[in-house]
């Protein structure tokens, strides 16, 4: 399944205590199915600087449960 990524934000919410030191810094990105029905992930931010994933791409989830950019030619 192909999704339309709408929004990627940086993700803050860590709750009463501060990012773990080591841990990557994360991302919280919005998808759109063909349906416009909404999934919400958490997703490493270096991998989708890494993989060049950004609002309005198309992308769809591979067999690591990580996202990958469809490209076309």
């Amino acid at each position: 399944m192909f999704y339309i990524v709408n929004k990627i934000e940086e993700d803050l919410d860590f709750g009463c205590e501060e990012r773990p030191e080591g841990a990557p810094v994360m991302a919280v990105v919005t998808l759109a199915d063909e349906e416009k029905k909404e999934l919400v992930l958490r997703h490493e931010d270096a991998l989708l600087y890494e993989r060049n994933i950004n609002e309005n791409d198309r992308v769809y989830i591979d067999e690591d449960g990580t996202l990958q950019k469809v490209i076309v030619d």
